[in-house]
């Protein structure tokens, strides 16, 4: 281990929100779907609802990354805009398991299904939409310094036990607890412990940041001039002025994300192939595993034999999933090591390698144990996108003198602006990912009367993922003189940077970015 205990504490603590994020969206996410199918949804009216709040992220989060950089509030640039998005956690973690009893009491189903429908979007859209200020937040903190990728293998392993803790969560039956007795039914019991949960972690992350306040000597790293940002100072007219200055910024923020630099939209693409394959995995392995594995029924009657069957493989499901976060949080640990021996795209081609293969397998062989064996496979893929992307983006941003140097000055306002663009940037395909699935699985369901059409596009996304990785940039040797005509039909000439020659040595393909933890 090559950082210090001490050192490594204080990273356990300051990624503790990340931790409690990704509980909260294991746990909701897997009851999610079984609650909105109960519910009297379609498969195609589900997947439109789990559409929407990765739509939202997709056009707020850019404009979170830009007015974050900028943010001079007296609590920091970052953990403003973390408390509003945990209030909506929050806020979620009520609607959802309570809809129902809402719903009745406002009137009947339509009811249940709306409160249902925004408990669903603001969980989806704030969790993921949270974790952008975090990683700028350990950008802030330990760029440019020896921690800086440990900072993200810390990161990478806290989201992954945040997995494990959420999924174990919902694979035990607490139907019958004492917790469920006094809270009103399993979905409240577990709702209940992911509140508390969640805003233990919250309060953690808030009081061990020791944030950098923006100087005016940092304006250049600025979309625009520097503003005072009093999102966090409860006063209602700067509130009010705070809002207006984020919404005005949503569209430059979105279209920065766009008009990103070269080696960032190769990695956007890979990016959104291989969180493409790992959402069609983890979104609806729980339904698939209660269908087509355990052959029950979500919309049969309760307490009838089928809907059992569905339940037990819902928790089944969970057990997997929980699985696969386990192997994530161990293969973080080893990271290190494969990325010296391979470097960092075939790292991340192997991880797909690896998830391709286990959802091949998984198409044919449906039982309870090649659930939890082909889960453990996945695990490798998670640590992985967890991670190393971001390192890039990071590298990417401390030296752009030569990673940005392929670019025309179309760019220029990206290539000065803070990493939390960038960051909102990689995390746009993200959430794009999340979108293109929501609005089309539904309906390749329905078309083939068959829930294994997830594994087979999850194992079909994989593959994509493999090719597309094949293209990310590492070092400068890896820029071809076909992606030199590429960037100047579609730009101008590159400008190649004399400050950038010999500055990147090695092989093609190899990195020299080392992760140490």
């Amino acid at each position: 281990m090559d950082i210090s205990a001490s050192a490594l504490w204080r990273l356990l603590l300051l990624n503790s929100l990340v931790f409690g994020v990704e509980i909260c969206a294991a746990a909701g996410f897997t009851f999610v779907p079984p609650l909105l199918l109960k519910s009297g949804m379609e498969d195609s009216q589900m997947s439109l609802v789990l559409g929407i709040g990765p739509f939202m992220a997709l056009f707020l989060v850019p404009a979170i990354g830009a007015t974050s950089d900028q943010c001079q509030s007296s609590l920091g640039r970052r953990r403003p805009f973390i408390l509003i998005l945990s209030a909506g956690i929050c806020l979620s973690l009520v609607f959802i398991p309570y809809g129902e009893l809402l719903g009745n009491t406002l009137g009947g189903t339509p009811y249940t299904m709306l409160i249902l429908t925004v408990g669903v979007v603001l969980l989806d859209c704030c969790t993921q939409a949270c974790f952008t200020p975090m990683e700028a937040l350990l950008a802030d903190i330990y760029g440019n310094t020896d921690l800086s990728e440990s900072s993200f293998v810390v990161y990478t392993f806290m989201v992954s036990a945040g997995g494990c803790v959420g999924y174990l969560l919902t694979a035990i039956d607490w139907e019958n607890s004492l917790l469920a007795l006094l809270v009103g039914g399993q979905e409240q019991a577990v709702f209940l412990l992911l509140f508390l949960l969640f805003a233990g972690s919250l309060c953690v992350t808030i009081f061990t940041a020791k944030e950098k306040l923006l100087r005016e000597s940092d304006s250049q790293l600025t979309l625009t001039p520097i503003r005072r940002c009093r999102i966090c100072d409860f006063v209602p007219k700067a509130c009010l002025q705070s809002v207006v200055a984020f919404i005005r910024l949503i569209p430059k923020g979105l279209t920065s994300s766009l008009d990103a630099p070269f080696v960032l939209r190769r990695l956007q693409v890979a990016h959104f192939f291989m969180w493409a394959a790992l959402f069609c995995y983890t979104m609806f392995f729980s339904d698939f595993v209660g269908e087509e594995v355990y052959h029950g029924r979500p919309h049969a009657l309760i307490g009838s034999d089928e809907r059992k069957l569905y339940d037990e493989g819902v928790r089944m499901g969970s057990f997997g999933l929980l699985i696969q976060c386990i192997m994530a949080a161990v293969f973080s640990m080893f990271l290190e090591t494969v990325v010296k021996r391979i470097g960092e795209r075939r790292t991340l081609q192997l991880s797909m390698v690896l998830f391709t293969v286990a959802m091949t397998l998984l198409m044919f062989v449906k039982t309870p144990f090649m659930v939890v064996m082909m889960s453990s496979l996945t695990g490798f893929a998670s640590a992985a996108a967890n991670s190393l992307p971001y390192t890039l983006v990071g590298t990417y941003h401390e030296q752009r003198e030569i990673f940005f140097a392929f670019d025309s000055p179309l760019t220029d306002s990206l290539r000065s602006s803070g990493v939390g663009v960038h960051m909102a940037a990689l995390d746009s395909s993200y959430f794009l990912a999340q979108i293109v699935l929501s609005a089309l699985m539904g309906y390749i369901v329905h078309l083939t009367h068959s829930v294994t059409a997830y594994i087979t596009c999850a194992a079909l996304l994989g593959v994509a993922a493999c090719f597309s990785l094949s293209r990310i940039i590492v070092t400068e040797e890896d820029v071809t003189e076909e992606d030199l005509q590429t960037i100047r039909t579609g730009r101008a000439t590159p400008r190649v940077s004399p400050r950038s020659q010999g500055k990147l040595k090695g092989g093609s393909g190899e990195s020299h970015i080392t992760i140490s933890i």
